[in-house]
This record gives C-alpha cells, sequence and structure tokens, in this order.
C-alpha cells in the first residue's frame, strides 16, 4: 500500500512523534511517504527514519501565501498517485477536490482549530475518547474513530531502583504554563519541602517554550530555584535514557488531549501523576495505570507527591509499576497504533491490498 503522510511542519512535539513514529513502524510493510510542507524539520525526527522511509519537504517558508507550494504539493501527489493521505491538520483539505484517493484525518488534541470542512475528509480518527468528545461537541454530525497514540516501548530504558532520596521528579512537556500547568507543580513543590525538607525533593523540566522566563521567576518567588532545574528542549533518545533515572514523572496539564509524556513514563516504569482531566485520565485507565489530583489544584498535588514518596519506599513497589508497563503495552504499544491506521485506510481502500502488520 502506498501511504503519504501529510504535516505543515515536523517539530519537537507529541504529534509529530506519534507521526514520525507510525510511518517508520508502517515502513516495514508499505510505502510510506512523509511530506513536511514547511521548511520546518526537526533533525532529531527526521534522522531516526527507517531506510525504507521516505521523507520530502517542499521547503515552503510557515505563513507563505506563495501559490506555487500548493501547486507543487498537488503535482507531487500526482506524481506518486497514493492509495491513500493521511493529513495531520484539517487545513489539508483544500486538497481534497484535487486529488481522487481517499483523504484520513487525525485530530491530535482537543480545542483543535476546525470547521466544517471536516465532513470532507473520508476518515476522521482521533486520539483518545477525550479529543473525540470535543470533535463531537462541536461537530454532532461526524461520526469519528479513536485510534490511540502509542510509543515504541522497546526504545524505553526502565527504572531499576525505588525509593530514592531526594526523590527526583521530572515534567516533560512545551514549556507553556497556562496549558500545560507548570506553575502548579512549582507551587506543589514549595508546599512538599516545607513538610520534607529542602533537600528532599527536586524538579526537573524538559522542554523549551515561551513560559521559560516567567517560570523561573515562579521559583525564585516560591524559593524553589535551588531544587529546580530547566533542562531546555531534548530529544527524544535523551528522555528515553534519562526517565530512569526519575522517580515520578508529573504532568500537570490544565487541558491535554492525550499527553505521550505520560505513557512514556509508563513505559520506563514510573509512577505517573496527572490533572484528573480527560486525556491524562483515559490513558491511567482511571487511576489503573498511575495516580491523579484535582485539576488547577496545587494543594491537592503536593498532598499527592507526599502521598507517592511514601509509597515509593515501600516493599513490593517496584514489582507493582513493572506490572503496569505490561499493561500498558497491551493498549499504547506503537505497532498497534500503526496496524489501526492501516486497517482503516484498508476500508477505504480495500483495492491496494495491504500488508498486515506484525503485532
Amino acid at each position: 500500500m502506498k501511504i503519504v503522510h501529510l504535516t505543515w511542519g515536523l517539530g519537537v512535539g507529541g504529534a509529530e512523534t506519534m507521526l514520525a513514529d507510525i510511518a517508520i513502524e508502517q515502513a516495514v510493510a508499505h510505502e510510506i511517504w512523509v511530506v513536511v510542507v514547511n521548511r520546518d524539520v526537526d533533525a532529531s525526527i527526521a534522522l531516526g527514519a527507517a531506510p525504507s522511509l521516505r521523507w520530502v519537504t517542499l521547503n515552503r517558508p510557515p505563513g507563505s501565501s506563495n501559490p506555487w507550494y500548493l501547486l507543487k504539493l498537488i503535482l507531487w501527489l500526482w506524481w506518486v498517485n497514493p492509495d491513500v493521505v493521511h493529513a495531520h491538520q484539517e487545513s489539508f483539505i483544500r486538497l481534497r477536490k484535487l486529488i481522487r484517493v481517499p483523504m484520513v484525518l487525525t485530530v491530535h488534541s482537543t480545542r483543535s482549530p476546525l470547521s466544517d470542512r471536516l465532513a470532507a475528509f473520508d476518515s476522521v480518527c482521533c486520539i483518545s475518547e477525550a479529543v473525540r468528545d470535543d470533535v463531537l461537541s462541536r461537530f454532532p454530525d461526524c461520526r469519528p474513530r479513536i485510534v490511540s497514540n502509542g510509543i515504541d516501548f522497546r526504545a524505553v530504558k526502565p527504572r531499576v531502583q525505588y525509593g530514592s532520596i531526594p526523590f527526583r521528579i521530572v515534567q516533560v512537556s512545551r514549556l507553556a504554563h497556562e496549558i500545560k500547568g507548570q506553575d502548579l507543580l512549582i507551587r506543589a513543590l514549595r508546599l512538599v519541602l516545607d513538610r520534607l525538607g529542602d533537600n528532599s525533593v527536586s524538579v526537573d523540566f524538559i522542554g523549551g517554550g515561551n513560559s521559560l522566563q516567567y517560570l523561573r521567576q515562579l521559583a525564585v518567588e516560591c524559593g524553589v530555584d535551588g531544587r529546580c532545574q530547566f533542562l531546555g528542549a531534548a530529544t527524544r533518545q535523551f528522555i528515553y535514557d534519562a526517565l530512569r533515572e526519575y522517580d515520578l514523572l508529573a504532568q500537570p496539564s490544565r487541558y491535554e488531549g492525550f499527553g505521550l509524556t505520560v505513557v512514556e513514563g509508563i513505559a520506563a516504569g514510573l509512577p505517573v501523576l496527572v490533572s484528573d482531566i480527560e486525556g491524562p485520565m483515559e490513558i491511567i485507565a482511571g487511576g489503573e495505570l498511575g495516580w491523579s489530583f484535582k485539576s488547577e489544584d496545587a494543594q491537592d498535588l503536593a498532598s499527592k507527591l507526599l502521598e507517592l514518596i511514601a509509597l515509593s519506599r515501600e516493599p513490593g513497589f517496584g514489582d507493582r509499576m513493572r506490572t503496569r508497563v505490561e499493561v500498558a503495552q497491551g493498549r499504547f504499544d506503537i505497532r498497534l497504533t500503526a496496524r489501526r491506521y492501516v486497517d482503516e485506510y484498508s476500508r477505504l481502500a480495500p483495492a491496494a491490498r495491504p500488508v498486515q502488520l506484525s503485532a
């Protein structure tokens, strides 16, 4: 089967990571192209591609209104003649009347900018129940399917020992506190240190973003700047190698369609603590695979942190975490995600006779 994935850019983020991972996995049995329209490709993602996976960059300056790039894309699609086009932003629907192959859209987050053009896609897929519910709340006539995000569990190095002193917390995401809630974690850290002492707990923030200066200043104001590190953006390989050095992954998001880093934390054998909003709660299955706190409540976040610090030092805690890795892998392995998309492509383009991906 010939499959083309379309995206405007390929930077570091959950949607981009998922796109690259499923394309690499699908390339085991299919002809795969990833077309990046804009001049926006992060080398750490592109270089991770399998040799059989073809990458095409059209080098459009972001925001350009030059019609040449659209024409270039159309001509390229006519030349490749794929069996299916998988778009990762709704705005690619402008191609619908110009190509004659099925088009699939993945909606990657809640509150995504969408319009009634959604109905022109042959299939709309959502990465979680939370995203599907958000789409349906705005477009009740849409019939989206859920294809959960996944990661390569084989690539994540597992934690071996538990109950460390000091207790090390990691938070991995873009530094955008109004969405990701890093400010709540800083305020909660102050409350935990007041209870356990100044050298008891530390937090590392991995990721870059516009909130960096605000969060640094907040850490100073809360008197926790000596217990917080802002490590900046990191490659996925660095993160997958580093997670096992931590005692807890926290994701205090204010809204989140899924939360790929939560799955990564579970894959590393870490306890995960998330805000009780739809996407992350779906990942932890309401508490089966992790812990939660009341969204926007730094006091409750601190209380749950204290609880988990104590739990991590109990006998058998590591065995509990390893069991959760096995359960999560059965739900969120990237091979399952890739296969479910191939099944959807096959439903739309049955004549392509795809080769079945292995589980």
